[in-house]
C-alpha cells in the first residue's frame, strides 16, 4: 500500500516538473516575440545642404542634399516646400542600417522666404521626424509681356516738341594764333597684371556636412563631403590620393576620420589644377 502511494507521488512530481518547463518555454518564446528586432524602428534624416539662411536667385535650381538611416532600411525620401509635398524619390540603397545620401532638386520660382523639409520612410512605413531649413529667394519673377491698350482706356499722353533757333555772333579779338601748350611728361606704360586662366577648373564649393571651412564632428561619425565643379577631367581627394567619380551634381563622398583631418579636393584638366580644402574636427 505504501509503495503504491510512493509511486503516485513520484509520478505527480514528474508531471509538475514537465509542466513548469513548458511554461518557461512559452514565456521565453513570448519574450522573443515581443522584444528585439521585431519592434518597429524610427528612421533619422538630416539636410546637409543648403544651410538655413542661404539665398538663391529666382529661377535657380536648388539641390537639397539629405542623409538618412534606419535599422530596417530606408525606402523613400519625401521633400516638402512650405509644408506641401514637392517630390518623392526612392532610396538608392534600401539595405538595413545603410547610410542613404540623396539629392532632390527644387526650382526657386517665387521670391520670399521658404521652408524646405525632408522626411525619410522605412520598410515598415514609419516616417522620421521632419528636418527643415529656411532659405530666401531674391530677385524678381519674369513679368508678362505688355499687351495692347484695352478698349476704353485713356489715350497716351502726347508730348509736344519745340525747336528754338538762336544766332550767335562772335567778334574776333586777336589775329595771331595762341602759343602751343607746354610739353607734358610721358608716363611709362602700365605694368601688365596676371590674368586668370579662363579654362582652369572651377570648384564652386567644398563642404563637410554643409559647412564650408570647418565641421565639428564626433568620433566614428560619418561625414558627407559635397562639392560642385566645372571643366574637370579628373578629381582626387587627399589625404590618400583617392580618385573621385561624380556622375551628377552635387558630388558627394562619405568619410569617417579617426582624428581631426583636413581634406583637400583637387580638380584637374589639361590647363591647370585647382584645389579647395575643408577640415573635419574631431572632439
Amino acid at each position: 500500500m505504501k509503495s503504491s502511494r510512493l509511486r503516485h507521488l513520484g509520478l505527480l512530481f514528474v508531471v509538475v516538473v514537465m509542466t513548469g518547463g513548458l511554461l518557461a518555454c512559452d514565456l521565453s518564446d513570448l519574450t522573443d516575440i515581443t522584444g528585439g528586432p521585431s519592434q518597429p524602428s524610427t528612421p533619422t534624416i538630416s539636410i546637409t545642404a543648403p544651410t538655413s539662411g542661404a539665398e538663391f536667385q529666382v529661377g535657380q535650381q536648388v539641390n537639397v542634399l539629405s542623409s538618412a538611416s534606419d535599422a530596417r532600411g530606408i525606402t523613400r525620401v519625401e521633400l516638402y516646400v512650405d509644408g506641401v509635398l514637392y517630390r518623392t524619390d526612392p532610396s538608392p540603397n534600401p539595405s538595413p542600417n545603410a547610410l542613404v545620401s540623396l539629392s532632390q532638386p527644387w526650382i526657386a520660382e517665387v521670391p520670399g522666404t521658404h521652408t524646405l523639409s525632408v522626411v525619410a520612410v522605412n520598410l515598415d512605413g514609419v516616417e522620421s521626424t521632419p528636418w527643415a531649413v529656411t532659405v530666401r529667394v531674391v530677385g524678381e519673377a519674369a513679368s508678362p509681356s505688355s499687351s495692347p491698350t484695352a478698349e476704353g482706356a485713356p489715350p497716351p499722353v502726347v508730348t509736344a516738341t519745340y525747336t528754338v533757333t538762336a544766332t550767335l555772333t562772335v567778334t574776333p579779338t586777336q589775329t595771331t594764333a595762341p602759343p602751343p601748350p607746354p610739353p607734358t611728361a610721358t608716363l611709362p606704360p602700365p605694368t601688365p597684371t596676371a590674368t586668370l586662366n579662363p579654362n582652369a577648373p572651377v570648384i564652386k564649393y567644398f563642404r563637410a556636412n554643409g559647412q564650408n571651412q570647418t565641421y565639428n564632428a564626433i568620433l566614428n561619425e560619418s561625414v558627407i563631403l559635397s562639392w560642385e565643379w566645372e571643366r574637370v577631367q579628373a578629381g582626387y581627394l587627399d589625404p590618400g590620393n583617392v580618385p573621385l567619380v561624380c556622375p551628377a551634381m552635387p558630388c558627394t563622398f562619405i568619410v569617417k576620420p579617426p582624428a581631426t583631418t583636413t581634406y583637400t579636393l583637387r580638380a584637374i584638366n589639361a590647363e591647370i589644377t585647382t584645389t579647395k580644402s575643408v577640415t573635419v574636427k574631431i572632439g
